[in-house]
């Protein structure tokens, strides 16, 4: 592995790194990225670069402490990973195994509970199998969300999804509305894609931007960054194409015109019988 580093990235020298793959200086998504992660270090956020002496940047792996962690789990004293990726041309080398190592070693180092993750059948998240091949476990499940631990500490309690599914929904009950965190380069992109989509359909979005790890917990979906409400009701929870938003509204308004034929049809009425003689 000597043709790879890890480098550890602070506020000082990130400006300089790629971030989840992304290189351009002018995409407002790695700008907005770049930022939050400035403000996320004195949280205890760490976020690790694997670098190559040949290409350059190609993988990262990002974790916080369970008490600042943006995914809604309950992980008291453990290390909670966001995201771990490696670029395709150099995936099969061992080169995930090796940036999730790094984390480990930092939970054993900070004598943590353990380490764990939020993982999918999804896209946009990591998949289970790196983590199951290195000891990881299923500690809770919610749909195609499944959150994986491994234990420094054998007796110590299991992490858990804390996923709320009416507090935002009631919130929000009016309209359409975006919450989206700086966290993800792509998140941003999708947000303001789905706006402009919303628009062009005649809908003005309220864009909510997702400024804590407290309201990243808070949102209505495992995926914990990013979701869209329509009158009360999550229509998606993770980010979705501009084809797939309108496909949603389509299906939900479909469903609503049903709706109201049903409740104007009502039951079949009937006569009161006239009591026999």
């Amino acid at each position: 592995m000597s043709e790879y580093e890890i480098v550890e990235t602070n506020a000082e020298n990130i400006d300089a790194c790629s971030l989840c793959g992304n290189k351009s200086a002018n995409n407002a998504g790695r700008r907005r990225k770049a930022n939050w992660l400035k403000e996320r270090y004195a949280e205890g956020l760490r976020y690790k670069v694997l670098r190559s002496r040949e290409f350059g940047d190609v993988g990262m792996i990002e974790y916080a402490p369970g008490s600042h962690a943006w995914r809604p789990v309950e992980a008291a004293d453990y290390l909670v990973i966001h995201c771990l990726m490696v670029s395709r041309k150099h995936q099969g080398k061992g080169l995930g195994s090796l940036l999730l190592d790094s984390c480990l070693a930092d939970a054993k180092k900070s004598r943590c509970r353990g380490v764990a993750v939020v993982t999918s059948s999804d896209s946009f998240m990591a998949r289970s199998d790196l983590f199951i091949k290195a000891g990881f476990v299923s500690a809770d499940r919610i749909g195609p969300y499944e959150l994986l631990v491994k234990k420094l500490k054998a007796t110590a309690p299991d992490p858990r999804f804390i996923v709320d599914r009416e507090r935002l929904c009631k919130r929000y009950s009016k309209g359409l509305t975006i919450l989206a965190a700086d966290q993800c380069t792509y998140v941003i992109k999708s947000a303001e894609r789905i706006a402009e989509t919303a628009r062009t359909l005649g809908l003005e979005p309220n864009v909510v931007r997702v400024g804590g790890a407290k309201a990243s917990r808070e949102l209505p979906t495992p995926y914990g960054v990013f979701c869209i409400l329509y009158d009360g009701k999550l229509i998606a929870e993770r980010p979705i194409s501009a084809t797939r938003f309108r496909s949603i509204l389509r299906t939900n308004a479909e469903q609503a015109v049903r709706g109201d034929r049903a409740s104007a049809s009502g039951p079949a009425s009937s006569q009161p019988q006239r009591p026999g003689k």
